[in-house]
């Protein structure tokens, strides 16, 4: 009697090629479909014969045809090695004149890394929606049964996700480059070609994901004893992030780290992933965002609700891609009526509405909500440049202890008062200790 695997590799011969192709095709993406092309010799057959038409169908199959041309950007600027200056404006010339996916062939070399960038794209847009649509952006009040999101919605946040993952391939701290792209420069090549609203979008995004690491961040950052020697700061303020370079540096690391990070449950787990790539960076996007306002050294206080057909076609950019709904657009004049241009992208004035992903939703939604009834008014809080005092103490504190404990050879984890996790390793010699931040 023939063993299973026996009589299956008897059907599968059995097929005809063009009914295997057929199969190939229906997969639910690369990922699989690599799987099966090296799982028997008829399959590989099989796909060779059709190679330049499954990846593309697999594709098909799980990313949105709309998203495509964002997520081959996305592919080719991941693969700009090494990393230059004259890559990335070449790249980005190329981008903005415009590109088909039509004309690109698919390879499965391709299609795998596009698939497996999706699947975390998928993930944090699921989150997202969940997380900004919880409360109303007006009232603050819990939104119990929220409106599934629209095939235009989702749209909107996956261009925007992939447009953080083109940002982080371009813009990141690479460890071989020291001629980076300082934040005004960033805004000549890159922002100065998307509307303020669309900037806006990577905006929430970006405030957003800040949101999703910073807890998992501060958690390990105040308990690490290498971090600690360091003197990483590991601050309370959730989630406004300009002044704070090694959580802009984790940031850097892209959707998948981040999503790794958010997702791993042990302290294990997040220092495998964290220890090694501990970085800083203050070149990085909410720096980048800030600089994308083009504010003038001569103070503009001329709001957007006195600007003329002059003024609209100085400063509003038309936008990269247009939006077939206006619902970011009218969100975006309302809540910017009465500020001036220094406050266009990334103000302060609006993180509750970006923690509701203003700019994101159809026109229906934002009528639903009944945003536009009045103007948007915020009470500015008093923006903390440091910690409050004792919190600070506190820290510095730690970071005294740990260093005590790290030139004593011990490493892992540490909580004041309980040293049973600690990792003893032999002494070490001593080296320079990181300087404690004097703040203004």
């Amino acid at each position: 009697m023939k063993q299973p695997t026996q009589r299956l590799n008897l059907l599968v011969k059995s097929f005809p090629t063009e009914l295997i192709q057929l199969i190939l095709c229906a997969l639910p993406d690369a990922v699989t479909l690599k799987a099966v092309v090296l799982s028997h010799p008829c399959f590989y057959r099989a796909f060779t014969a059709a190679k330049d038409l499954v990846p593309l169908q697999v594709l098909l199959n799980q990313v949105p045809s709309d998203l495509l041309p964002d997520a081959l950007a996305v592919l080719k600027s991941s693969r700009l090695k090494p990393w230059s200056r004259e890559r990335v404006q070449e790249f980005l010339a190329h981008y903005y004149e415009g590109q088909s996916t039509l004309l690109h062939t698919w390879t499965i070399s391709d299609a795998v890394p596009v698939s497996a960038l999706y699947d975390d794209i998928a993930f944090f847009m699921a989150d997202f929606a969940a997380m900004t649509l919880a409360t109303h952006p007006i009232t603050g009040l819990p939104e119990d049964s929220p409106s599934v999101i629209t095939s235009q919605e989702r749209s909107r946040l996956g261009r925007t996700f992939y447009r953080f993952e083109l940002y982080c391939n371009l813009f990141r701290k690479y460890r071989l480059s020291d001629n980076r792209f300082r934040p005004e420069e960033q805004r000549d090549i890159f922002f100065d070609c998307y509307s303020p609203w669309e900037n806006e979008q990577l905006a929430c995004v970006h405030d957003y994901l800040y949101r999703r690491m910073v807890t998992v961040y501060n958690e390990f950052a105040a308990h690490d004893i290498e971090w600690g020697e360091e003197c990483i700061m590991y601050d309370n303020d959730d989630w406004y992030a300009p002044e704070n370079s090694w959580k802009q540096g984790t940031l850097s690391l892209g959707l998948n780290f981040l999503r790794r990070l958010i997702t791993a449950e042990t302290y294990e787990e997040r220092y495998r992933l964290l220890a090694p790539n501990r970085r800083s960076d203050s070149y990085f996007l909410s720096e980048g965002l800030l600089a994308a306002n083009r504010e003038d050294q001569d103070l503009d206080e001329v709001e957007l609700c006195e600007y003329g057909s002059e003024d609209e076609r100085r400063w509003i950019r038309t936008p990269f891609l247009e939006d077939l709904d206006p619902g970011p657009v009218r969100a975006w004049r309302w809540a910017h009526e009465h500020i001036s241009r220094g406050g266009f992208i990334y103000s302060e004035d609006h993180r509750q509405l970006r923690q509701r992903g203003y700019v994101m939703w159809d026109l229906e939604r934002l009528y639903q909500w009944d945003l536009f009834r009045a103007e948007w008014h915020m009470e500015r809080p008093a923006f903390h440049k440091r910690p409050p005092d004792l919190e600070y103490k506190a820290m510095e504190k730690s970071f005294e202890q740990r260093s005590k404990i790290w030139r004593r050879g011990g490493r892992g984890w540490w909580s004041e008062g309980d040293e049973s996790k600690i990792v003893w390793r032999k002494e070490e010699p001593p080296r320079p200790r990181g300087p404690v931040i004097n703040w203004p």
